[in-house]
């Protein structure tokens, strides 16, 4: 029996040691395959770091030295903030959405992070992980604490502007393309912040004739977007006042002028040809109507001037009988009715005389019908060819080209109102050349 137990017991063993060198062969390829994914790892987080560093991480038992401080919404996404007790180099980003794993999203140098790539009604939620460089290793500090959720609002809005009119607030943005509406929030120097409006989707103007002339107002508008039939506002986003201080002036030679694009590209107010005299009146400028329209109903305050080619009172009277006829139809008015008189063959000494009784002619008809006028030309023919004392009390609006809003000159002449500094400007929405002017009367 004793020698049958010593056979069985020595097969035993055998197999054991079979069996163990099974193992180790899994166990080495275990190994193996392991330290390859590992490499694969730090292959893959240096590709990602775009850079060739090595990566150490420091012991995760050390006390953290990062901690988050804010989390908000701006225009543009979420906004994180956070501080750290020692200096470092950058920080990992890492984001969970709707509480999923937390990915890295991004690497920055700065103590905040704005992240844009957010989607409304969403839940987010970060963890910031510092770094330093150590011989040319990454070091790798304490993560901070995870920080809690954040529900995303939508991108806000841009460029919120106000143009004051006699009898109302033009408010006007950017469009928002993900916007289901918008608010708009008013204040004046009598009342605090309210609600006034809330408006459809692919709006971006606003008209606020329930107002106060006399009194100065803010805006602020906010997009509403709709996520699975519930409504989230985007942060607020403040007005400012363009005022009327830069502007054009054009006719049809212009082309066909995209407004919306003038309006952006900063322009407050426009000068727009009504037409040319005749001798029995005048002709209407083939874009007048589309000009005007348009200039207003983007916000962008309106004046017109008449070409004149009047060579005595008579013809002088006959155009601003035109004139008039035209104002009856387009009659509101931000600027005064411009009396463009610069033909080159009359700016002689000798017509000195007939040319200011010309002016006089045109402007005092309109200004006893009512309407203020003004009068144009350049600098050269108010010295040489008007009595620009007597006509000045109309109000000039006076072409010197510099190309440069710089250096204001008005020449001695009095009242100048207006000046016309380049015919040279390039303003997106017009294809042309157009003259470029400042409201010097502010």
């Amino acid at each position: 029996m004793k020698k049958q137990e010593r056979k069985q017991q020595k097969n035993i063993n055998l197999i054991n040691r079979n069996f163990m060198k099974q193992m180790r062969k899994v166990l080495g390829a275990v190994i193996i395959v392991s330290a390859v994914c590992f490499m694969g790892d730090v292959t893959a987080e240096a590709n990602t770091d775009m850079e060739t560093l090595n990566i150490e991480t420091v012991n995760q038992q050390d006390t953290g030295n990062i901690f988050l401080t804010k989390i908000s919404s701006t225009k543009k996404g979420i906004k994180i903030k956070w501080t750290t007790s020692k200096k470092y180099q950058g920080y990992m980003i890492y984001r969970s959405k709707n509480g999923g794993k937390l990915q890295r999203v991004d690497i920055i140098s700065k103590k905040q992070y704005v992240d844009e790539d957010i989607e409304t009604g969403e839940s987010y939620r970060y963890q910031i992980t510092p770094f330093y460089y150590k011989k040319n290793k990454k070091v790798y500090d304490k993560k901070s604490s995870i920080s809690q959720s954040y529900i995303a609002k939508p991108y806000g809005v841009d460029n919120v502007c106000v143009v004051t009119f006699k009898d109302h607030k033009y408010v006007s943005w950017e469009i928002n393309e993900m916007a289901s509406g918008y608010k708009i929030l008013r204040k004046s120097d009598k009342e605090d912040w309210k609600e006034i409006v809330t408006l459809n989707k692919n709006i971006d103007r606003y008209e606020d004739y329930d107002i106060v002339l006399d009194e100065k107002y803010q805006y602020k508008v906010a997009a509403i977007e709709n996520v699975d039939g519930q409504d989230y506002s985007s942060v607020y986003s403040a007005s400012t006042n363009v005022g009327d201080l830069k502007g054009i002036d054009v006719s049809y030679h212009n082309g066909k002028i995209d407004w919306k694009k003038v309006r952006k590209a900063g322009i407050s107010f426009a000068m727009i040809r009504i037409g040319y005299g005749t001798s029995k009146g005048g002709i209407v400028d083939s874009s007048l109507d589309y000009n005007y329209k348009n200039a207003r109903k983007n916000g962008i305050k309106v004046g017109f001037y008449l070409y004149s080619y009047a060579d005595n009172v008579k013809e002088a009277r006959n155009e601003a009988k035109f004139t008039y006829r035209m104002l009856q139809k387009y009659n509101k008015l931000d600027f005064p009715m411009a009396f463009d008189f610069e033909n080159t063959y009359r700016n002689k000494k000798k017509y000195k005389k007939s040319n200011t009784k010309i002016i006089t002619t045109y402007c005092d008809y309109l200004e006893k019908k009512g309407f203020d006028t003004s009068v144009y030309s350049y600098m050269d023919f108010f010295h040489k060819a008007v009595d620009y004392k007597k006509v000045s009390k109309y109000g000039i609006w006076l072409a010197r080209w510099t190309n440069s809003t710089k250096n204001f000159y008005d020449g001695r002449i009095p009242n100048v109102q207006m000046w016309q500094y380049s015919a040279k400007g390039k303003i997106n929405g017009i294809k042309t050349a157009v003259d470029l002017n400042l409201n010097v009367a502010h």
